[in-house]
């Protein structure tokens, strides 16, 4: 049983805003947090005034210190810098940064078992409004990331039973920078533009579930799992966006949808990885009376092509994003539980802001949501893969949450997500814990 801990300690400034996710084996600090979605500049939310137009600086820094049995004790700290002026929505710009790291002793000594750093700015209202940029460099590697094979109907038992021990698990690192650049068409219609440049470099453990993927040779010549070699890749996503939302930080009507086609190419083309995607994102917020909102959200994502195995567990048509599984997918299943060609999730919440207060200055709320994610992946285009199994076969996870609103631009949760999934990482305590910064769509 992997036992997780984690603490928040006191504020280092006065908000807060990116924090980790942590479930078991996933890295508790994921570098591409949700939140960053480009909204447009809109309209305040109807519950209160939103101040865009005061000049004022809003930094928020928060102390992490958490782990787990796997990952040991992690450390570290997030922090962000909001600048609010001019009347730009939903702020004149945005800086995040994440530090964080964690440590484990070992037969040889301490040894470094994760490692997350993020540098992220978004700037709005340029060229008039007309334009929105979002560059991101970021850095994570993590020795116990998930791979459990590929399709809906992969098995979380190893061979013999007993303790998986590294079978499904594998070495992750990656460098990535990224730009989106979001241009009006005319509102609420958006041109979103992803470029993407990253360098992968996964790696095995021995005869373990990837080692053996690898290994296995399909009619066509190719492995199973494609991809495990140090590879170079780069991106471009091209889509349209629908964004009617009162406001981003916490949306409490109108709606979000996403489409867009990416196309990503690795180096060395020797190592004929390139392929295609389809990815939709719609959702919509409804005030239900009272605090209460009821969010929704469908999430679609159809690969083609020579795509590598660290690629089947993610989607997204802008920002990658984890599913089916994962802090931004079904919570409770763990994140690389199930890949495919094809994934499809559906979330539903009842969410809320219910109480606020102030406290040296500064100004507080807090929520909470209830939740119930579903999803699942298919191998291939056929539909009748052996590895998809038979029947529905929907993944699903629910929970609870609880939201801390500091200041403005600042959003918190925690999130604890039960799914008969998370018994692959943690067979007595089958419970995702998520913290993560903002609403989660």
């Amino acid at each position: 049983m992997s036992l997780s801990f984690l603490f928040l300690l006191a504020p280092l400034a006065h908000a807060a805003d990116p924090a980790p996710s942590a479930q078991g084996n996933e890295p508790m600090v994921r570098p591409e947090p949700e939140r960053k979605q480009l909204p447009p500049q809109t309209s305040p939310a109807p519950v209160e005034t939103i101040d865009y137009v005061t000049p004022r600086y809003e930094p928020a820094g928060f102390p992490l210190i958490g782990g787990n049995s796997d990952i040991g004790f992690q450390f570290g700290a997030v922090g962000t810098l909001t600048r609010f002026d001019r009347d730009v929505r939903p702020y004149r710009w945005n800086m995040d940064l994440v530090l964080a790291a964690s440590i484990k002793s070992g037969p040889d000594g301490a040894y470094v078992t994760q490692q997350n750093y993020l540098w992220q700015w978004d700037v709005p209202g340029l060229f008039g409004g007309k334009l929105r940029l979002n560059p991101t460099v970021a850095y994570t590697r993590t020795i116990n990331a998930g791979y459990y094979g590929i399709g809906n109907a992969s098995s979380g038992e190893p061979p013999g039973g007993g303790d998986a021990g590294r079978y499904f698990q594998f070495i992750a690192a990656e460098a990535r920078v990224r730009q989106l650049t979001r241009v009006v068409i005319k509102r609420p219609f958006d041109l979103m533009i992803a470029t993407t440049i990253r360098y992968v470099d996964p790696r095995s453990y021995g005869a373990s579930r990837l080692e053996l993927d690898a290994a296995n040779i399909q009619p066509d010549g190719s492995p199973l799992a494609r991809g495990l070699r140090p590879l170079g890749h780069a991106a471009l996503g091209v889509g349209f966006i629908y964004d009617t939302r009162d406001n981003e930080f916490f949306p409490r009507s109108g709606a979000l949808h996403q489409t867009g086609i990416k196309f990503s190419e690795g180096f060395p083309l020797d190592a004929d990885v390139r392929y295609g995607q389809a990815s939709a994102v719609f959702a919509n917020y409804v005030p239900v009376g009272g605090p209460f909102v009821f969010a929704s959200r469908l999430a679609t994502d159809f690969q083609f092509g020579n795509v590598p195995f660290y690629d089947l567990f993610t989607g997204g048509p802008f920002i990658t994003i984890e599913m089916p599984g994962g802090s931004s997918g079904v919570r409770g299943v763990p994140v690389g539980r199930y890949s495919g060609l094809i994934k499809a999730v559906g979330n539903v919440e009842l969410r809320g802001m219910f109480f606020g207060f102030k406290l040296l200055a500064q100004t507080f709320h807090f929520g909470a949501d209830a939740f119930f994610d579903t999803g699942r992946v298919w191998e291939d285009y056929s539909f009748r893969s052996k590895r998809d199994g038979d029947g529905i076969g929907l993944k699903w996870g629910t929970g609870l949450g609880a939201y801390l609103q500091w200041g403005q631009a600042a959003v918190f949760r925690i999130e604890a997500a039960y799914s008969p999934d998370a018994a692959s990482e943690n067979p007595n305590f089958p419970i995702g814990l998520y913290v993560a910064d903002g609403v989660m769509f």
